[in-house]
């Protein structure tokens, strides 16, 4: 017993120790923290659960034993308090006491002493013996498998989180938001071994579906989120590649979400949260090893640099090898992530981030054509492309990337922060597009492209005051901001030439094919904002109102000298600017302490569609209706969201499948749909993750060509649904830990079931329904005070032949057939 401590909740609630995001609590000192007021909704329930919230609220440390708070319950507590009040009253009659460390920031939950001055239970048992706090637990009162404190860089977080502070830029639990936001976390990404986002985000959120591309781009809601992928709440454009091993966490928000970060998509935005430094040393070494000859190596480092903990570091790194089921098709990454956080007065703290990423590979386009109104039924892994180009002229993708952020309280109540980023990225690649498909041969055209060497530079910050305030009943918690984007785009030589035709029955890949013609461009864009926000709360903080609203300038140039081989011929630029209001209005309302149901409303602004670099298009408008309902189960370990969302988009870039180097636009196109997610622990030993979506995704406004018109050209028209979005899908993960004899055993299994989806926006071919089965096994044990994690996970074990996404007849998308995944990992 002596080396248990911080039982049942000090995994969850060491999250919010040591330093809060919140300025309320960051900037008061330790030592009275213990006499702050706060406003309390703690329904009744566990005294663990009540503790929980007390931590969160306060920045405290509470340090229990799993068997003092077991089955001991709580009447609650609503009102405003200080912490010494809320503690007492919260404890009253459960023969429990507190008592605060001499520095405040830490509270022990200990027996209440008797009349005779020594400790015992309600019912009078013997004293249980002293809480070592220097112990650390796995959040179950065991010890078996030691852990560094969690803390925000910890991979020990559960599944499910109460806040998105890095996404939505405050700090408001998500039961008191308007707005649909999920989080896939460190221990999801662990437990499914989530080498790719992808891999994370794809069965884990509803609502997110692939989409067959050459950049890290997914559909949320129906929609592409192209230009809405960020990290640390500022933009990563093109992104492309993105490894998980320094991510903490991935955010989806659900909708527009204009307001906060401008240019965005209407289905969603997707937010890659960094691993921060840990004050507790913590060493980690794992090697993977995968089907298909893939290898896979990451550390983490990180601890304190100075004495006083003001100064901390960690460093992530991953090399990464594999081939793929798919013929000629190769991998090698490299990627290093070094990260400083500095903290020299308790008001101030920065972190400084680095990334360099160095990629080699042979690229998997997904060539695969539609024969009449099905996929072309060959082997998963036959290659389409030409080899003699691909595998001679290799992929290369250069990064390097440093950010800031830093943040500054100025009192209890109002904080500053600044972000920065910029990135530059280096790349030579090429692929093989398909172009005319005879269905009674076999036999497919091809074209190359090939980019000899491009640049891509972005540079984004921005500046945000938050704070909070109260005018009569009402109670405001703003956020005004600034921020300020630019990128540059350099293409050099571009080479597109038509290349010998292939049989997918019977392919040729000795045929000689010699690239020709080339070209230059380059473009540029950037923009502005100024957004601001209230969420006003009232009527004993159950009714909460978000008013909100964005201004932006935004302004896209080009100009070049195109070969005749390419495009028309020209030379010249060509600038358009557009400014954009971006509204949100949502209401919370919450009946229960633990439920909440919401309504919101938002427009977006998209990026401006050019279909030649000489011709800025119109840019993108969306629109969403939201309304849903959210509650936090089980004292708190599962959380469920559910919604309904009717989203509009207008002015939507589709590819010209007759000219691959042109785009049409769409009018007008509606995603209407019904979601829920479920997350978290029932229990001390099952975990789940559930979650469902049905979205009726299709053209309202488009072609009015005739019906052969349409489908020869595979346009969209009116009514037709868009390519590539199944009316049904949804997932299942469960988890098991078990405990005494078989503890340190974790066993875990996956469903994913996908409902039949239209191939391309003239709906002329079937992507068929799919079922797929997933399964984990992992044991950890501590050897000579090092913790070893063994696991093995196994993916598509029924080996199902699926396709999971398409643009277009050509460009169809093949799922992985059944592979393996173990590792070994070491921590201490």
């Amino acid at each position: 017993m002596g080396s248990t401590v911080a039982a049942a909740a000090f995994g969850a609630l060491m999250t919010g120790a040591g330093v809060s995001d919140s300025p309320a609590q960051a900037a008061i000192a330790p030592q009275e923290r213990s006499g702050v007021i706060q406003a309390y909704r703690i329904p009744a329930g566990s005294v663990a659960s009540a503790l929980n919230v007390i931590a969160d609220e306060n920045d405290l440390h509470v340090l229990y034993d799993a068997r003092l708070t077991h089955g001991r319950m709580t009447p609650g507590l609503s009102g405003k308090y200080s912490v010494r009040e809320a503690l007492g009253a919260l404890l009253a009659g459960t023969g429990l006491t507190y008592e605060f460390s001499r520095d405040g920031q830490a509270v022990s939950i200990v027996l209440a002493q008797n009349d005779a001055g020594t400790q015992t239970d309600a019912s009078g048992a013997t004293p249980l013996p002293t809480i070592d706090i220097g112990a650390q637990t796995n959040g179950r009162g065991d010890d078996a498998r030691a852990r560094p404190a969690p803390g925000p860089g910890d991979r020990y977080t559960g599944y499910t989180a109460a806040s998105a502070a890095a996404t939505l830029k405050v700090d408001t639990p998500l039961l008191e938001t308007p707005i649909s936001v999920r989080s896939v976390t460190r221990q999801t990404m662990d437990d499914q071994q989530a080498i790719s986002v992808g891999d994370a985000v794809l069965t884990n959120v509803s609502g997110v579906t692939p989409l067959p591309n050459l950049l890290d781009v997914y559909k949320v809601r129906g929609f592409s989120v192209s230009q809405s992928t960020y990290k640390n709440g500022l933009i990563e454009l093109r992104s492309r590649y993105l490894d998980t091993a320094n991510l903490q966490s991935i955010d989806v928000l659900k909708g527009p979400a204009a307001m906060l970060f401008g240019r965005s998509e209407p289905g969603g935005l997707i937010n890659l949260v960094v691993k921060r430094p840990l004050e507790t040393p913590y060493y980690s070494i794992q090697e993977q090893v995968k089907s298909y000859g893939g290898t896979r190596t990451t550390i983490d480092a990180t601890g304190p640099l100075t004495a006083d903990k003001s100064l901390l570091y960690r460093v992530n790194a991953e090399y990464y090898r594999a081939d793929s089921y798919r013929d000629f098709v190769t991998d090698r990454n490299f990627f290093v992530a070094p990260t400083i956080s500095y903290r020299p007065i308790e008001q101030f703290r920065i972190n400084v981030d680095f990334e360099y990423q160095n990629k080699t590979w042979v690229d998997d386009y997904q060539l695969l054509p539609a024969v009449y109104d099905h996929p072309a039924n060959i082997p998963i892994s036959r290659y389409l492309s030409a080899p003699y180009l691909t595998t001679n002229l290799t992929n290369h993708f250069d990064k390097k990337r440093i950010a800031y952020d830093w943040t500054y309280d100025i009192s209890k109540d109002w904080s500053i922060t600044n972000r920065l980023s910029y990135t530059s990225v280096g790349t030579r690649n090429g692929n093989v597009a398909g172009a005319a498909f005879n269905q009674i041969t076999g036999v497919l055209n091809r074209t190359y492209v090939y980019f000899p060497g491009n640049t891509d530079n972005t540079f984004a910050t921005n500046l945000d005051l938050k704070g909070k305030f109260e005018t009569g009943p009402l109670s405001h918690s703003v956020l005004l901001g600034f921020d300020y984007f630019s990128n540059y785009w350099g293409m050099k030589s571009q080479i597109i030439t038509p290349i010998s035709a292939i049989n997918i029955y019977a392919p040729n890949y000795y045929t000689l094919d010699l690239p020709r013609g080339g070209g230059y461009a380059h473009s540029g864009e950037q923009w502005t904002g100024v957004y601001g926000q209230d969420m006003i709360s009232f009527l004993d903080d159950s009714v909460h109102v978000l008013l909100g609203g964005r201004y932006d300038w935004n302004a896209v140039s080009s100009s070049g000298s195109y070969n005749a081989n390419w495009w028309s011929a020209y030379t010249g630029y060509k600038t358009a600017d557009t400014s954009a209001f971006s509204p949100r209005v949502g209401v919370v309302y919450q009946p229960l302490p633990f439920m909440s149901v919401y309504g919101n409303f938002a427009q977006s602004f998209g990026s401006n569609n050019t279909s030649n670099y000489s011709l800025p298009r119109p840019p993108q408008r969306g629109e969403i209706w939201e309304v849903g309902a959210k509650a936090e189960l089980l004292d708190k370990r599962l959380t469920l969201t559910m919604a309904y969302f009717d989203i509009t988009k207008t002015n939507i870039p589709t590819a010209d499948p007759l000219n691959s180097t042109l785009s049409y636009l769409i009018g007008k196109a509606r995603s209407q749909g019904f979601e829920f997610d479920l997350t978290g622990r029932i229990d001390d030993n099952w975990s789940v993750i559930a979650n469902y979506t049905h979205d009726d995704v299709r053209t309202l406004e488009g072609s009015s060509a005739n019906a052969l018109a349409v489908y020869n050209g595979q346009l969209a028209s009116p009514g037709k649904a868009l390519a590539s979005s199944p009316r049904n899908y949804g997932n299942l993960w469960v988890k098991y830990d078990a405990d005494d004899a078989f503890k340190g055993l974790s066993l875990g299994a996956g469903l994913t079931v996908t409902g039949s989806a239209l191939g391309d926006n003239a709906n002329s071919f079937v992507l068929p329904g799919y079922a797929l089965l997933n399964g984990m096994i992992a044991y950890t044990t501590k050897i000579e005070g090092v913790t070893v994690t063994a696991q093995l996970n196994v993916k598509n074990i029924t080996d199902t032949v699926y396709y999971p996404a398409s643009q277009d007849r050509t460009y169809i998308m093949t799922g992985a057939p059944r592979s393996f995944l173990g590792s070994l990992r070491v921590e201490f």
